[in-house]
């Protein structure tokens, strides 16, 4: 082979290289750019409130010696804090840490970074209840202590770190801290109060003892130990969380014993001296549930001035005894009600929405209450409705020192007569408008509960309404639960108060009416202060109110005595007003009114050239809007006038029809009217 036979075969093989790279399938290789960053976690800190219940997670128990009708008994006794800045000394006090949007979560990083010099308190997760995302320390000395905290997500990036400051005190007491001398107003209502009361009475067996009458012979009267006492005084807290200066301290610096179940019963039956008259001055400044309970140690604040008092309208603050067992479970029923669940209570806050404040805050409501005709006052500080709200802890003018009985305030229409407990239901649950304003296109708010239930609900087109009677009830407190035979609720007409002279009214005598017994799966989210008259999970429709005129009711959807929205069909009540506003929609959308989803008044009603909107369709949308609820089933699916059917079937029918008639000119066919 020649040299340029060589070349040919190199040249040839070049060739066929370059091709087999032309052909050859192209790799693609990713753009190397720089690393996303993590985005860190947003932490949240609180202060955690344990309720005085020895099954909740990590619950602060002591065993304690008491006094029992012959010898002495120990018990486990369940302690409780208040969830604020302001707490005493030796008793845990517990924080929790969450991250804002919870899927960038993580794990937290707990320190003391700042505490008085002689103390030597650290801090420690709480894995009894979520690792490391709770955790607890315990003051030791007087003074302020800082607490930081940090969440590291999955991805690494740590969150800014927060921090609290928390001030541990002592305990002074109402008389001994002067209380009245800077706040005599307060400490003159509070006095008047149970809490201030209840310790005292249950000494003497002024409570469980009916006047007049002796123990019976198979044993006494009361049940009052020492162990119910941890909820009637200030600083119920005994060894090893002693060292306060609370009821335990101020009992053994005393010397004192706490009475038998016979000294209790002797003193009621004036066989013995009082137990209260003979206590000591330390254990009756004790004996109380006084300010501290709710508002910290006040010690510093009344020794030196620290301005160290806390307030809070958070449910736990009273929760610590109220929501602490089975016996005591308002705040376990209010937990389950929308007035603690409601999301409106986050989302409707701010100044933009001032107008709002007066039943979408807690805050909101007080001040508005204070100074209900000028919003401007009233606060739009974020808050739901929990205890204090409708309770004024220190005024007790009012039964249940509720802050509105007898007659609603500020409400769009006159209410004829006294709704008694009712009237603070009624204050919020209206609608906010006047039916002579719907040709203004002014439409109700998302409850006309007030309205309907007080038969002036919706645009009458100049006609009287059939109504049924439930807005009549006023029942009786305590409500009956299920026992009163067929036939003798309590009407207006018949007896309309209690022993003590309240009239629960028609919302109470419904919405809380006693809930099931505690082993029932709905004891606590039904009837009570829950409010509820249907299961969270809509499976059970709870109708022990319902007893006394219906019998066994355990569905709202009672059958309707026709057919009232033209399908033939003969249905239940909350089906015909379904029905109902169904033709009625379908009549408005023929007129040109479209759905809206969000924002009042959740529809687009047609207007002519001259911006106005025909009357007819005004009307029928303020009824339609009346009846239905909140807009859209919001409040679940299937909910479209389901409330109102049972409040007031015979007015929600008439309004509805009325309308349809007004708007299309005549009823479906085979429809029963029932405004005749």
């Amino acid at each position: 082979m020649n040299r340029k036979t060589l070349v040919i075969l190199a040249g040839a093989a070049m060739l066929i290289a370059l091709l087999a790279l032309t052909l050859a399938p192209v790799q693609q290789v990713a753009a190397q750019g720089p690393t996303a960053t993590p985005v860190p976690p947003v932490a949240k800190l609180e202060i955690v409130a344990m309720p005085g219940n020895a099954a909740e997670p990590g619950a602060i128990t002591a065993t304690v010696k008491y006094v029992t009708e012959t010898n002495t008994a120990s018990s486990t006794a369940a302690l409780y804090t208040n969830g604020l800045k302001n707490v005493p000394i030796n008793v845990p006090v517990y924080l929790k840490v969450s991250a804002v949007d919870p899927k960038n979560s993580g794990t937290a990083t707990w320190s003391i970074s700042a505490k008085p010099v002689d103390s030597k308190a650290v801090i420690t997760n709480v894995t009894a209840i979520t690792k490391s995302m709770v955790a607890k320390f315990t003051p030791d000395v007087v003074g302020p202590y800082m607490i930081q905290v940090t969440l590291r997500n999955s991805a690494g990036a740590t969150s800014a770190a927060q921090y609290v400051q928390i001030w541990a005190g002592t305990y002074v007491g109402v008389d001994a801290g002067g209380c009245k001398t800077c706040h005599p107003a307060k400490t003159a209502e509070w006095a008047k109060t149970g809490h201030a009361l209840l310790f005292s009475e249950e000494l003497d067996n002024k409570i469980d003892g009916p006047a007049g009458v002796a123990p019976s012979a198979a044993g006494y009267v009361t049940h009052y130990s020492e162990t119910c006492s941890r909820c009637h005084t200030t600083g119920w807290y005994p060894a090893p969380y002693n060292g306060s200066g609370g009821y335990w301290d101020a009992k053994a610096k005393a010397s004192w014993t706490f009475p038998t179940y016979k000294q209790i019963d002797d003193a009621f039956t004036k066989k013995g001296p009082s137990n209260w008259d003979a206590a000591p001055a330390a254990v009756k400044n004790m004996g109380v549930i006084g300010c501290e309970v709710c508002h910290g140690p006040a010690e510093q604040h009344v020794k030196n001035g620290a301005k160290v008092m806390a307030v809070s309208l958070d449910a736990d603050t009273c929760n610590q005894c109220h929501g602490a067992a089975a016996n005591h479970s308002k705040g376990w029923q209010l937990g389950n009600s929308k007035h603690q669940t409601g999301t409106t209570f986050e989302e409707i806050t701010g100044p933009a929405r001032q107008a709002c404040a007066r039943c979408h805050g807690g805050e909101g409501f007080i001040t508005f209450l204070a100074n209900p005709k000028n919003q401007a006052a009233w606060s739009t500080e974020e808050g739901d409705i929990s205890c204090a709200v409708c309770h004024d802890p220190h005024d007790e003018k009012n039964p249940f020192q509720l802050r509105v009985v007898g007659k609603p305030v500020e409400i769009p229409f006159e209410v004829k007569k006294d709704v008694g407990l009712s009237a603070i239901c009624y204050t919020c649950h209206n609608s906010r408008a006047n039916p002579a304003d719907a040709i203004k296109s002014s439409f109700p708010h998302y409850s006309s509960i007030a309205e309907m239930i007080g038969d002036v609900a919706g645009v009458t087109y100049g006609q009287t309404l059939p109504n049924s009677p439930h807005g009549l009830m006023v029942g009786a407190a305590p409500i009956p639960s299920g026992n009163t035979a067929p036939g003798q609720a309590k009407f207006l007409y018949s007896a309309p108060t209690d022993t003590k002279g309240n009239v629960p009214g028609p919302c109470v005598t419904c919405h809380m009416n006693a809930g099931p017994a505690a082993t029932d799966a709905n004891a606590y989210s039904v009837g009570g202060h829950s409010f509820n008259t249907v299961s969270p999970d809509g499976k059970v429709d709870y109708g022990a109110a319902c007893k006394s005129c219906h019998g066994e009711v355990k569905d709202f959807n009672l059958k309707a005595k026709a057919d009232y929205d033209g399908n033939s069909k003969t249905e239940g009540v909350q089906d015909e007003i379904k029905g109902l506003l169904g033709v009625l929609w379908k009549g408005l959308e023929d007129k040109g009114v479209k759905k809206v989803d969000t924002g009042y008044p959740y529809a687009t009603l047609p207007r002519d050239a001259s911006n106005q909107v025909d009357d007819k369709i005004d009307n029928a949308f303020f009824n339609y809007r009346t009846v239905y609820g909140v807009m859209w089933g919001a409040g679940g699916p299937g909910q479209e006038g389901k409330a109102q059917a049972v409040h007031n079937f015979k007015r929600s029918c008439a309004l509805l029809q009325l309308s349809i008639k007004d708007l299309t000119g005549s009823l479906p066919a085979g429809a029963t009217d029932c405004t005749k």
